[in-house]
Order: structure tokens, then C-alpha cells, then sequence
């Protein structure tokens, strides 16, 4: 078996998500020649799936010192950077990535969406029209344009864009990841139910179709839905309109325990304080039966065998 023949199973192992067998593939592959940009870039790629950053980081740099004019390495190095939480430094890569190939897809919508995070939205949007000039019949660009419209909470043109990505290419995961957080949004849980499961068939290690599922059956869930439904507003939402509400209903509460305090409903006004309190406890009681759910959610899909 050829080295181009084992390159391409790695390629074709981590495409499926099998990333253990890509990277004992790959680290035969080193052995024989360690000098090998293309290996050590895909080496680097598996590593981040796995979240083992400094590793990929480790891996992407020996790489980019044997071939430094590979535009898709910095792509890859914007998304470890961005991981450390340094967004203008992931951007520079991108900018890096589309000096060298003003063609590279990937990097124009990787800076798009690090632009949304920065709250640059106009901007973000002017970098997916340049990728669509490109590349107008992309179901990426139209999975892009989706998640764009809704992070801002359009949902009827989110669902448009998703729409016309799955008739392009029915078995992406992004475009059926989209969605089932459209429909989760829209109350459709059956619907939302149905995408989730698509994408764990085919990826158990997925963990936005994980969380996604998880999601799905919180919003189910008589006790906890309220605290999901607020939870994914305050989300949505920016710091200071966040902290604004939460700030008016603590005034709230506490104004109107004084107001019927002095209006002589002394019960009524304790009543009223201790409302406040039961919300706050139920809100950081949320948090961690979320996590427990999301954990007892990744175990059943684990040792599923129907999944």
C-alpha cells in the first residue's frame, strides 16, 4: 500500500469522524516521511477534534515550517487561536489564508463568523456575499447565510437558506444541524427531534447534534422547559440588555415586596421576596441539571448500538 493510498483513507477516516484510525494511519505515514506538510496539517486537524489543541498547535506549526504558503494551514491555525479565546489573531490568519488563495472558501467564512462574534454583524455579512460571488451553488455559503439570519433571530429567512442547503446536499450535517435548532426554535420538536438523531446516526461523536438532542429534551421537560426557554432568550440577547433585564426584575421584586409591605400585605410581601429568591435557585439549579442531562444524553448514544 502506496503512502497517496494511506493519505487518502486518513482523508476519508476523518471526514467519517473516525479519528483514532486517521491518526494511527498518519503517524505511519510520519514515520516514513516526516517531512510532509500534508500529514502533519491533517494530523493537526484530527488533534483538534479530539480538543487536544496544544497538540494540533504543536502538529500545524512543523507543518507550516515545511510549506508556509498553504492557505488552508491557516485556516486551521485561526481555529486553534480562536479556541485560546484570541479573535483578532484568528482573524489575521484568515486574512493570511486569503492573501495566499483569494479562492479559499473556508477562510472567508471562518472570518465571517469570528467578524459576528466581535458584533461586526454588517461586516460578517459583507464577507458570506464575497464567498457567494465565488461560489453561488455552495451549500457551505447557504449554511453560512442560515446561521447568520439566525444568531439575529430571523428565522423565516434562516429556515430559507437551510432549506435550499439541504436540496443541495440533503446529507450535510451543518445544513441538518440548522435545521433542528430552526425548528426547535419554532416548537417543532418532532421535526428538530428528526435532524438531531440524522446527524448522531451518522456521527455519535457529534456534540452540537448532542447538545442539540439535549436540548430538545429539556424543552420537553415540564420542570425545566421555563428555565430552557428564558435561558436561550437571555442567550440571544447582548451583556447589556442581559444585565438590564435581570437587573429590572430584581427592582421589580423587591419594589413590589416594599409596595405591599406598606400597603399592609406583610405576607403578601414576603411572599413576593422569597418569589425573587425561588427564581434565582431555579435558575442556577437549571445550569447543572442541563450538564447532567447533556452527560446522560453523550452516554446512551455511546453504548446505543441503534445509534
Amino acid at each position: 500500500m502506496n503512502n497517496d493510498y494511506k493519505y487518502s483513507i486518513a482523508v476519508e477516516h476523518a471526514h467519517r469522524g473516525q479519528v483514532g484510525s486517521a491518526i494511527e494511519i498518519l503517524k505511519e505515514l510520519l514515520a516514513d516521511d516526516p517531512n510532509c506538510a500534508e500529514y502533519h496539517g491533517l494530523l493537526a486537524s484530527c488533534l483538534l477534534m479530539q480538543k487536544r489543541i496544544y497538540a494540533a498547535e504543536y502538529e500545524l506549526k512543523l507543518a507550516l515550517q515545511i510549506n508556509p504558503q498553504q492557505a488552508d494551514l491557516f485556516v486551521l491555525m485561526a481555529r486553534i487561536v480562536f479556541l485560546k479565546n484570541k479573535i483578532n489573531e484568528a482573524i489575521d490568519h484568515c486574512n493570511r489564508a486569503l492573501e495566499l488563495d483569494i479562492h479559499n472558501l473556508e477562510a472567508y467564512l471562518l472570518k465571517s463568523s469570528l467578524l459576528r462574534l466581535q458584533g461586526n454583524t454588517k461586516k460578517a455579512k459583507e464577507y458570506i456575499d464575497r464567498a457567494a460571488n465565488l461560489f453561488p451553488n455552495s451549500s457551505s455559503i447557504a449554511c453560512a447565510y442560515a446561521d447568520y439570519f439566525l444568531d439575529s433571530g430571523q428565522l423565516q429567512e434562516a429556515e430559507k437558506y437551510t432549506v435550499e442547503a439541504l436540496s443541495m446536499n440533503a446529507q450535510s450535517h451543518e445544513a441538518n444541524l440548522l435545521m433542528g435548532k430552526i425548528k426547535l426554535k419554532q416548537g417543532e420538536l418532532h421535526e428538530a427531534e428528526y435532524h438531531a438523531k440524522f446527524i448522531i446516526r451518522d456521527d455519535p461523536s457529534s456534540e452540537e447534534a448532542l447538545k442539540l438532542f439535549c436540548d430538545i429534551k429539556m424543552r420537553k421537560s415540564i420542570l425545566l422547559g421555563v428555565w430552557w426557554r428564558f435561558n436561550s432568550k437571555m442567550a440571544t440577547l447582548s451583556n447589556i440588555k442581559a444585565s438590564i433585564i435581570l437587573i429590572a426584575g430584581f427592582l421589580f421584586f423587591n419594589l413590589g415586596a416594599q409596595v405591599l409591605e406598606d400597603l399592609g400585605y406583610p405576607t403578601a410581601s414576603v411572599v413576593t421576596s422569597f418569589a425573587w429568591i425561588g427564581l434565582v435557585v431555579y435558575s442556577w439549579v437549571g445550569i447543572p441539571v442541563y450538564y447532567k442531562k447533556l452527560e446522560k444524553e453523550l452516554k446512551a448514544f455511546q453504548f446505543n448500538s441503534d445509534f
